[in-house]
């Protein structure tokens, strides 16, 4: 049986830093076999060559090995019971999604996501139904087309709630604000909202609070694609009325 393929994430960036390193070696090793142009030296290529290709190598470990290691890291921040109805928002290929399902044996998950191929290279509800085949889950994960700021779930519908570097590709901080109230919205009272992003993480924890969490942590800051993360995990109060009377 084949292995699940995640693909890798913001392809293009990653075709621009190769291809970015490959001109700037050359131009360098041009200098370096047929002498100084201008006063232009090798050097003066080589190192951003060197540091484009040490990023692009970056994204690509991040996508293909360091974000396995966050996902687990970041689910381990819900006390599983096996039972749990799970909603995976930005579900990709899957990845977060077959996490979860690991780990919920008698429970459900659902992902969703708008399938943007610039986001991650072959992203599709086919691509992710195929590694949930592979991974051997197919019968607790199922995928759907739609918003992150517009969920089209019932309040309180899940009991936990995963978005893992997918709500910083919201460009409006209006947009990630809103997309965290409805993942806020749509977990039940006592359920649990699990995000991991880059960048803008710090912002979602007072979102959460004013959305009815009854506890938020941050946790660690963990480097992907050459870019601060943090582990956001918050517990949902019994209403967002009774969080603000408390």
């Amino acid at each position: 049986m084949p292995r699940p393929n995640y693909g890798q994430d913001a392809p293009g960036i990653v075709r621009w830093l190769l291809g970015g390193s490959v001109v700037l070696a050359v131009a360098a090793l041009s200098l370096h076999l047929f002498g100084h142009k201008g006063g232009l030296k090798p050097g003066f290529f080589w190192q951003p060559a060197a540091l484009m290709a040490a990023t692009a190598a970056w994204m690509i470990w991040s996508s293909r090995v360091g974000k396995l290691g966050m996902i687990r890291s970041l689910l381990d921040g819900h006390d599983w019971h096996g039972t749990e109805t799970v909603l995976d928002i930005g579900a990709g290929r899957g990845l977060a999604a077959i996490a979860c399902a690991q780990r919920v044996p008698s429970g459900r998950v659902v992902g969703i996501d708008l399938w943007r191929g610039s986001d991650l290279s072959g992203n599709g509800p086919d691509a992710a139904k195929a590694n949930v085949e592979a991974a051997g889950v197919a019968s607790r994960v199922s995928f759907e087309t739609g918003d992150a700021t517009t969920l089209p779930y019932a309040d309180g519908t899940f009991d936990v709630v995963v978005s893992t570097t997918a709500l910083h590709n919201i460009a409006s901080a209006a947009g990630r604000r809103r997309a965290v109230e409805e993942a806020m919205r749509v977990v039940r009272p006592g359920g649990t909202v699990l995000i991991f992003d880059i960048i803008h993480t710090r912002s979602y924890a007072e979102v959460a609070r004013r959305a009815g969490a009854r506890r938020v942590r941050l946790s660690r800051l963990f480097l992907l694609w050459a870019l601060p993360g943090w582990f956001m995990v918050a517990e949902k109060g019994a209403s967002p009325m009774a969080h603000a009377a408390a």
